[in-house]
């Protein structure tokens, strides 16, 4: 394609050629052949997160293409791309003239117009400006790519590798995760892992902020997600030998770790994310739980539906009247982090034969000196009060007995009203664990969930473009073609372990000894789709099966010729002992087992499903595994706030299928919101089978439904074998970042929770211990 056919004029890219052959020799100029494959939102995402910038905008002149803020807001500023087109002074500040482009035109704040009149809006902008210097795909294709393959052991597989990663990415096979995307070849000192895991929290002032949250700072400063575990921390009202006084509590420091998110700027390209979780057993659980309700009618509720003394006071704790109207004490508390409970087979055993459950925690107050020496030296290290009594025979305090039904009522209440907490079967994701074969245990996971991790583990994560392996025309799955991306994506994730920046000694030592790596997918619906199934049938789940275990296999075989060629990882000491040890592994094939006793593996953890988010709006699918929510929203984020969103697949199905039409299209156009809570659990657990990490999905639930129906979601994803989960209900929040209408939420159906749930007319009354409709007389199942 010529240059005079991009919307790129040839004199423009000469220029910006020659400014990158002179100061950035290490990006790739533009080419002839290039194209503009990207366009919408898909090309906003790339030019705002991928594209290397000219930072120090030593170069920008007019003529230049741009990105800049376009309105101004606190969480959404919105952004668009645009021409410098004039520059004036005034009061010695320059101010850049920006025609911007017609499809981002409708969200300029009127303030920033400079000229009103005239076929384009034009603003006028001092700072919040940005000059890309990547503005085709190709590009970035070429720096990761080539970036990614000197790792390899001679020039020749250095060439051969370059072309093989440059090719498969330019063509949207294999897409890279954002770290990857914006940190390969880029000179920059930005981590490409997305996935970071601390060690459990010493417990000391020191071991807090001197230590942890030093490394966590560090971390997301460079642009890494991160996941605690708080268990550790000593409980509200626990005696403080050293300050001689009373600790304020686990989920105050959690707070404050928290509050770091929102003050870090990764890696020049996004704020922070952190997950925090806490163990069922920690005696500040139920604290934790109610902590990012920010609806006071949530709180009100929940008080009306219980009976527990501990529950009550942490409602009321969190509650505060004025006048009339109660309010939330401190709203944005612990909003700086996904927050998840780590929940035991032990507690969900408790909670099926309705039995009491002890909140507890170590002994301290009556350990002897020496028996604290101890415990400041090992706790951090073992993280699970039982685990501790057993190991070290050292007493725990049982510091309140509550019904194991009323603390997982409550969660499962919370999750309903505001998604939150996300729930963590850690005992679960232990067992199946590879790490298990090398003596270490999972601790927390990264702050979207699919990566379940010991103490320092990162993980670097990349994805298969599922769309790309199924013909449009006749529906063919392409499963040889399939197999060789894996095998490419495998070999390239490997290769990105050796070619990060690393900066922390503790997370060097682990990410090069496991060579953890989460090769995961996105697209899956838009498969289903050009494969002809309805994402979440049983005719779907069989392929969905077969799609998955074919990846699995790939991958692992894969990985043993590796580590026949380069080594296995080196933390792989004993491969009988691996093998026989990991719960994961034991459910491979025979042979494959046997051919990891024989050469190792190469990369101890392979597979993921993240959720792509950014990733998958650039190219345009279906993001990680999830079905579309719509095929046409809103989306809000760092471009800004109720961004519209068309996916291209409708107009592009249509092509290959002329008998249908935009408002005649056939069911497997299913939609998020039109599948049930079911049809989506039975996907996530299909594929978890085949996944030796974990997946982040969410279980989109329909307005209206009821915590008992919650509660059941979250039964099938424990019996079904999932790893944890999140259950979204459809506004729920006040504000949800994926809408289908400009508006925000509001929760003006708790006003009615009163009615009766059976016949909608009645109102509930309080008899005997359960809401009885005095319409219908029927008892409510009544939530809690």
């Amino acid at each position: 394609m010529n240059h005079e056919n991009r919307a790129y004029p040839e004199t423009y890219i000469n220029r910006l050629n020659s400014l990158i052959d002179s100061r950035f020799s290490h990006l790739c100029s533009i080419q002839k052949n290039f194209r503009l494959s990207l366009q919408g939102i898909s090309r906003l995402v790339m030019l705002d997160r991928y594209s290397q910038k000219d930072k120090e905008l030593k170069s920008l002149q007019i003529g230049d293409v741009v990105l800049t803020t376009i309105k101004y807001d606190p969480k959404f500023p919105s952004k668009g791309i645009g021409k410098i087109v004039d520059k004036f002074t005034d009061n010695s500040i320059v101010f850049w003239v920006i025609e911007i482009e017609a499809e981002f035109e409708n969200n300029i704040d009127p303030n920033l117009l400079y000229q009103k009149n005239g076929p384009r809006q034009i603003i006028k902008q001092t700072f919040e400006i940005e000059k890309p210097l990547e503005l085709f795909w190709e590009q970035i294709a070429w720096r990761v790519g080539n970036a990614i393959a000197k790792p390899e052991e001679n020039n020749d597989l250095k060439a051969k590798y370059s072309s093989e990663f440059e090719k498969q990415i330019r063509e949207f096979k294999i897409i890279p995760a954002g770290r990857i995307l914006y940190g390969a070849g880029s000179g920059s000192n930005v981590t490409f892992f997305n996935c970071y895991v601390m060690p459990y929290i010493k417990d000391s002032i020191k071991g807090i902020i001197g230590e942890h949250e030093a490394q966590v700072a560090e971390i997301m400063r460079r642009g890494g997600g991160v996941g605690s575990n708080g268990s550790t921390l000593r409980p509200k009202g626990f005696f403080a030998k050293n300050v001689q006084g009373k600790s304020s509590g686990a989920i105050s420091w959690l707070n404050h770790l928290s509050s770091l998110t929102n003050l870090i700027e990764q890696g020049g390209s996004r704020r922070g994310a952190q997950m925090i979780m806490l163990a069922d057993w920690h005696p500040d659980i139920v604290e934790f739980v109610v902590s990012k309700i920010q609806n006071p009618d949530v709180l009100l509720l929940l008080l009306k539906n219980t009976k527990d003394e501990l529950i009550k006071r942490e409602i009321n704790n969190k509650l505060e009247k004025k006048g009339e109207s109660y309010h939330v004490r401190d709203p944005d508390f612990l909003t700086g982090a996904n927050i998840s409970i780590c929940i035991s087979d032990k507690f969900m055993e408790a909670v099926k034969n309705d039995q009491e459950w002890d909140l507890v925690f170590p002994d301290l107050d009556n350990y002897s000196e020496k028996e604290q020496e101890i415990y400041d030296q090992e706790w951090h290290q073992i993280g699970d009060a039982y685990e501790w009594e057993r190991k070290n025979k050292l007493p725990i305090k049982k510091c309140y007995t509550i019904r194991a039904q009323e603390l997982w009522n409550l969660i499962i209440s919370c999750a309903t009203y505001s998604a939150e907490p996300g729930i963590f079967f850690l005992d679960r994701a232990n067992y199946f664990t590879n790490a298990r074969g090398y003596n270490q245990k999972v601790v927390a996971t990264n702050p979207c969930g699919e990566q379940p991790l010991p103490p320092y583990s990162v993980c670097n994560l990349s994805a298969i473009n599922l769309v790309s392996f199924v013909n449009k025309e006749n529906s063919e799955i392409l499963w040889n073609e399939l197999k060789e991306t894996v095998k490419i994506c495998i070999r390239f994730q490997d290769n990105v372990i050796d070619t990060t920046y690393y900066f922390l000694k503790e997370n060097t030592e682990q990410a090069k000894g496991e060579r953890r790596i989460g090769m995961g997918v996105m697209g899956l619906h838009d498969f289903l789709i050009y494969a002809g199934y309805k994402y979440g049938s049983s005719e779907a789940n069989l392929i969905v099966d077969k799609l998955f275990e074919t990846i699995c296999l790939t991958a692992y075989e894969t990985s043993i010729e590796l580590a026949k060629e380069k080594g296995p990882f080196p933390f792989l000491i004993d491969k009988d002992v691996f093998v026989e040890n990991s719960g994961f592994i034991q459910t491979l094939p025979i042979d494959i087992q046997d051919k990891i006793k024989k050469h190792g593996l190469r990369n101890s953890h392979l597979l993921t499903v993240a959720p792509t988010g950014s990733t998958g709006t650039l190219v345009g699918v279906s993001t990680g595994l999830e079905p579309y929510f719509a095929f046409s929203h809103y989306r809000s984020g760092r471009l800004g706030k109720w961004i519209k969103v068309d996916y291209p697949i409708v107009n592009e199905w249509l092509k290959y299928h002329p008998e249908y039409n935009s408002d005649k299209l056939p069911n497997i156009f299913v939609s998020t919101m039109e599948l049930t809570p079911e049809e989506h659990v039975n996907t996530q657990c299909i594929i978890q089978r085949w996944i030796d990490s974990s997946i982040s999905k969410t279980v989109n639930a329909p307005k209206g439904y009821s915590i008992e129906q919650v509660k059941e979601i979250y039964k099938m994803l424990y019996e079904k074998g999932a790893k944890g989960g999140t259950v979204y209900v459809d506004g729920s929040r006040d504000f949800q970042v994926l809408s289908l209408e400009k508006n925000d939420n509001c929760f003006e159906d708790l006003k009615n929770e009163d009615k009766c749930h059976t016949c909608g007319e009645g109102k509930l009354v309080l008899a005997n211990g359960c809401y009885t409709c005095n319409n219908c007389q029927l008892q409510d199942k009544c939530d809690i």
